[in-house]
């Protein structure tokens, strides 16, 4: 005998199933996914930010999917890792654009990837969204498909330099890793000092990574006992060369790039690292777009460096999606011409992918403010207009925050 529904049951499921229908889109049945890649440096010299990049991109497009989508269609995300190398990154990609059919391809860290798949993606009409320096990644875009979270290389310099005349040092000498990263950003970093009165007492030179020994290299860099030196470079050469300046004795300023200073870099010169001054493009941590990233990913604000990584994985899903649900379409080609039209200001500012997609589905303009930054493009390329940099020394193994600047 089948037993009665009761009244109170019936009610509270009938709500429960309307709020499910007109709060709720549903996923249009049989509708084809809109395919979005991936593409972090889970491991390599990127490793300590791909990870957290990644886990970015599939929270948000996990939380889109369970409001119903874009445009009611799952967000199907492929996430595949560079490795930080070109070569892995370039056979990712050709798979994630020929097989997987993605619309964009988001989270390359490194210059030498986003550059090594930009023509497969510049050919095959594939957005990007990297966060790499750079100043070659505007010049190379010819068909305005490339979105970048980060600041260019240059800016680095300019900036990093104009903290460090803060500091007073009147004299330096220059060296760095010989990548794409670090050589436009050494350029502006000389001309800037130099411009604040101080003087560089060496021509500045580039090394290569992974050498056995750094010694010659950091007799040259400090020969002349310059008052301050500044090496931008990753972690692991890093590491390397600043044990050699350790037992060289050196007294003076070392400067450098706070990607180059994480814990693993702590942990292996221990209290050597006091006094290192690091800079680095920081999220703006007192917004309600960053306290909501942290509160996704389930961080707490450890008052060090701010998740510039992963904040940025965030925003560019965030933008790319709303992007689609603005253009009423996945065409790559149609995607482009509405990212601005959502990140730069023209409507209602919204720190968050769901305030934004409702508003939109309102036919609203919105203004999407990011984790990372304000996430305004420049109208003449997809980098971004400004960013906020972070003067850090470190002290007893923590990073102290001596100035902010925007730049």
């Amino acid at each position: 005998m089948t037993r009665p529904i009761k009244r109170r049951t019936f009610v509270r499921a009938s709500v429960a199933a309307a709020a499910s229908t007109v709060l709720v889109p549903r996923l249009a049945l049989g509708a084809q996914p809109i395919n979005v890649a991936s593409l972090t440096p889970n491991t390599g010299a990127g490793g300590p930010f791909g990870p957290k990049i990644s886990a970015a991109h599939k929270k948000v497009a996990e939380i889109v999917n369970a409001e119903g989508g874009i445009l009611g269609r799952e967000v199907a995300l492929f996430q595949e890792n560079s490795e930080t190398n070109p070569e892995t990154a370039i056979r990712a990609a050709r798979k994630l654009v020929d097989v997987n059919n993605v619309i964009g391809i988001l989270g390359t860290w490194s210059s030498s990837v986003t550059l090594g798949i930009m023509p497969l993606c510049q050919e095959a009409g594939v957005i990007q969204m990297c966060t790499s320096s750079t100043a070659d990644i505007p010049i190379q875009d010819k068909k305005g498909l490339v979105f970048n979270f980060q600041a260019l290389s240059p800016v680095w310099g300019r900036a990093i330099a104009s903290l460090a005349l803060r500091r007073g040092f009147k004299s330096y000498s220059v060296m760095a890793l010989n990548n794409d990263f670090t050589k436009s950003m050494v350029g502006t970093f000389v001309e800037q000092v130099k411009a604040g009165g101080a003087e560089v007492l060496n021509t500045p030179f580039y090394y290569d990574g992974n050498q056995s020994s750094y010694r010659s290299e950091v007799s040259q860099l400090i020969d002349g006992d310059p008052e301050a030196i500044f090496i931008p470079s990753y972690v692991t050469d890093f590491t390397a060369v600043y044990k050699e300046i350790f037992r060289a004795g050196y007294e003076g300023q070392v400067i450098t790039v706070s990607i180059s200073t994480g814990s693993k870099f702590k942990d292996a010169v221990g209290e050597a690292a006091n006094g290192i001054l690091h800079g680095l493009p920081v999220p703006p941590i007192d917004s309600d777009a960053y306290k909501n990233y942290l509160r996704l990913m389930g961080l707490e604000d450890t008052g060090g460096v701010q998740h510039p990584f992963g904040t940025a994985g965030l925003d560019q899903m965030s933008v790319l999606l709303l992007a689609i649900e603005s253009a009423g379409t996945d065409n790559p080609g149609e995607v482009k011409k509405h990212i601005r039209r959502v990140a730069n200001p023209s409507g209602a500012r919204v720190t968050n992918v769901l305030d934004g997609l409702k508003l939109l589905r309102a036919g609203k303009d919105i203004d999407y403010s990011g984790a990372s930054s304000e996430v305004n493009f420049a109208e003449e390329s997809g980098s971004l207009k400004s960013r906020e940099f972070n003067l850090w020394e470190i002290k007893d193994g923590a990073d102290v925050l001596v100035e902010n600047i925007k730049s």
